[in-house]
């Protein structure tokens, strides 16, 4: 199992389920089902009687339980089922069609390269015949006439077959699907479809064809992912999500995966060696990411392996490499791991001295760790690429487990755990333990969505948007899953939370390490003072300036050499009605007109390097600016636009570091700066000096906490204990 295979598997949970996310555990399996009389609900297909509907090449069916529950689907701004058919349907959440609420509904996607939807709905004939009279009384047929006028308004193509609505983007589709109807054949025929589906355990439910899973991918996830698709295809042709939670606060579902005895299934591993994960302890509150493989019994496990191994004609492989380190080193990755008794391998990123770091962490059975006989590359002879830390030149005992990697990391990592305390004390402290590692594990990963630096390149636009949703309003949003052994194989769990306020223990080591400021790369837009329309002011790869009219044609572009430093501020120089760009690179301030020529006076040089900024004020309403920027060094500066400080100005700067610009807060009371670091947000008077409103201890404010205006000169902030304060701006008296 490789790294990319992981990511790509907790995508495909998340593409399969609603679609999104930053897949991370494949399992290789081909599998021929394994039976499972005792599980089969049975009622599952009988209660979605539109499955007969679907044409057999469906590379997606969403079941739902009627009509009603479709809407919510449709219209759910707070994840991204909605970004599976890409807002194509999203217009049935808006208005309400009463009577058709309980009426069955199913939505499929079919192969072609733009993965063309098709809902089907079904209600009364009656209802159906009288909807082509316009005379007809306003009940359910008016209801039919207004959702095909919406659909029509939306470009979709429709039909109507009997009791039956069709909507679509594409007709081809339509009449697919009402040829097989009339024929007979539907998406049961799909081999592997009914199996599957009759292991549903809830009322709305996800299936997805493996067949088509690179289809898929291409239109869910980004280009680097798209390439593993064969690697979930490979698994079994049918791959079932039932949806047994999804609201505001987030999703859980159920998976079943069918494969069957051979050891080519990869998926009899974690199976015949599954056993208690004790991960989540052993990595700190604020990992980004963990893939956990617990091992009940060693032996046992490396006899899957190699079976495995064989069944895919690369155990002579395996046996070379087991050869080469025993003459390299003495010893080979299989003794060394019976020595030491394996009772479980994780890989665990996690962000320290301002990068993601990977390490390695292997927990064992033998009292008696020594840390000499590891060697670099050791657990991915063992358990696959993904157990991967990159650089493992590094190896300390903490505990029962060794952590492994670059000398620097594996220092960090136990001040980092002790600092912040643990991953399960996290999802404990906000009520998700039943999303922590269960009994019978086969595998266990986590993911932490709103501290991922990379998550946009993980999806298609459309994904990221719907990704982007969910991180909207969520200050904590942990994705896990889990593949547990049952008696009937491996059942799979995933959940995706979203809490408003994340309760963890206070880092001070890790955030004052936290040295990473994210600078905004533009596009910027900006305001054409001739013709008042927004154009666009960027960046090209070669680092020249460009503006971009509303049309997006290009009017010019100039040469520069440094990139901005995250901000266009538009500003009125000479004050005569004419506007220009003010904007930082290096250590300078620079001016451009909207004709891409450069202000004579400019670029002004601040005298050290700039993280962050400018932002530009004109306090004095006759266009006397200021600007304010955030420096490399971790301080504030704050002057007029020939570079000299501003009278008074007493300066920002925090042992933290200020993760962005300070913002203005203006309140009854006068103006004040909402300053943000890795450990806390503070408010520090409008000439700056020492803050003027800041928490201490479990009161410490969040780092994004608003800050609301009350009056009486006190704000409303929230806490890391999860209590929103009204705190005095004069001291930090607590009312």
């Amino acid at each position: 199992m490789n790294r990319k295979t992981l990511i790509i598997f907790i995508i495909a949970a998340l593409v399969s389920m609603t679609g999104i996310l930053f897949a991370v555990t494949r399992l290789y399996s081909d599998k021929a089902p394994k039976t499972a009389e005792g599980k089969t609900s049975g009622h599952f297909i009988e209660d979605h009687e539109l499955i007969e509907a679907v044409p057999s090449d469906a590379a997606m069916v969403f079941c739902f339980k009627d009509f009603r529950r479709a809407c919510e689907y449709f219209g759910d701004t707070a994840a991204v089922f909605r970004k599976l058919v890409a807002d194509r349907f999203n217009f049935v959440a808006e208005e309400s069609y009463a009577s058709l609420r309980k009426s069955k509904a199913i939505l499929s996607l079919h192969f072609s390269k733009d993965l063309p939807p098709l809902l089907i709905v079904s209600c009364p004939q009656g209802a159906i015949r009288e909807a082509a009279d316009s005379t007809c009384a306003p009940d359910t047929s008016s209801d039919v006439r207004r959702l095909i006028a919406a659909a029509v308004e939306k470009g979709l193509s429709w039909k109507i077959d009997q009791d039956l609505i069709l909507l679509s983007t594409s007709e081809t589709v339509i009449s697919s699907s009402l040829r097989h109807l009339k024929e007979g054949h539907s998406v049961l025929e799909s081999k592997g479809f009914p199996e599957v589906a009759s292991r549903m355990r809830d009322e709305d439910a996800i299936l997805v064809n493996n067949a088509y899973i690179t289809n898929l991918f291409d239109n869910y996830l980004g280009k680097k992912h798209r390439k593993a698709g064969s690697f979930i295809r490979e698994q079994s042709d049918w791959t079932g999500w039932s949806i047994s939670k999804h609201s505001q606060n987030g999703v859980t579902m159920h998976g079943e995966i069918l494969y069957g005895d051979d050891p080519a299934y990869y998926m009899n591993i974690p199976e015949s060696s599954a056993s208690v994960s004790k991960a989540s302890e052993a990595v700190p509150a604020g990992a980004l990411f963990v893939a956990s493989l617990p091992v009940n019994n060693f032996g046992k496990y490396i006899r899957a392996y190699r079976s495995y191994l064989d069944s895919k004609i690369r155990l002579d492989d395996f046996e070379a490499e087991l050869a080469r380190q025993k003459q390299d080193f003495g010893q080979n990755a299989e003794e060394w791991g019976k020595m030491l008794d394996i009772k479980e391998v994780a890989l665990l990123n996690v962000t320290l001295s301002d990068k993601v770091q990977q390490l390695l962490l292997i927990r064992s059975g033998n009292r008696k760790i020594e840390t000499g006989g590891y060697r670099p590359g050791f657990a991915r002879s063992l358990f696959g690429g993904i157990f991967t830390a990159g650089d493992e030149d590094s190896c300390a005992v903490a505990g029962e487990w060794l952590a492994i990697g670059n000398a620097e990391s594996v220092k960090e990592y136990s001040e980092r755990l002790a600092a912040e305390g643990s991953l399960h004390e996290r999802l404990s402290g906000n009520g998700l333990s039943d999303r922590l590692p269960q009994k019978e594990c086969g595998f266990w990963a986590y993911y932490c969505m709103n501290e991922d630096p990379s998550l946009a390149s993980n999806f298609s636009t459309g994904m990221a948007e719907g990704c982007r949703d969910i991180l909207r309003g969520a200050q904590f949003v942990p994705v896990t899953l889990g593949a547990y052994r049952s008696e009937e194989g491996i059942d799979l769990s995933f959940s995706l939370d979203r809490t408003a306020v994340t309760k963890m223990k206070v880092s001070e080591a890790s955030a004052v390490r936290d040295t990473s400021v994210t600078v905004p790369e533009g596009p910027f837009k900006v305001r054409n003072c001739l013709t008042g329309q927004m154009n666009t002011l960027y960046q090209n790869s070669h680092l020249s300036i460009c503006l971009r009219d509303e049309n997006g044609k290009d009017l010019w572009g100039v040469p520069f050499k440094e990139k901005f430093c995250g901000f266009v501020q538009e500003i009125d120089y000479f004050n005569n009605g004419k506007i220009q760009f003010l904007f930082a690179a290096g250590s300078k301030l620079y001016l451009i007109d909207r004709l891409g020529r450069f202000v004579s006076g400019f670029p002004v040089d601040l005298g050290k390097k700039i993280a962050v900024g400018p932002v530009a004020y004109d306090f004095t309403g006759a266009k006397g600016y200021t600007a304010m920027v955030l420096f490399k060094d971790n301080s504030v500066g704050y002057m007029d636009l020939h570079g000299k400080t501003a009278p008074q100005w007493k300066g920002i700067s925090t042992e933290e570091t200020i993760k962005s610009v300070p913002e203005l807060l203006e309140t009854d009371g006068g103006k004040y700066w909402i300053t943000r670091t890795s450990r806390q947000a503070m408010l520090f008077p409008f000439n700056g000096g020492d803050p003027v409103v800041k928490g201490e201890g479990k009161k410490l404010i969040l780092p994004d906490s608003p800050f609301i205006p009350e009056g009486s000169g006190t704000v409303k902030v929230k806490c890391y204990d999860g209590k929103e304060r009204s705190l005095s701006i004069i001291g930090t008296e607590n009312k």
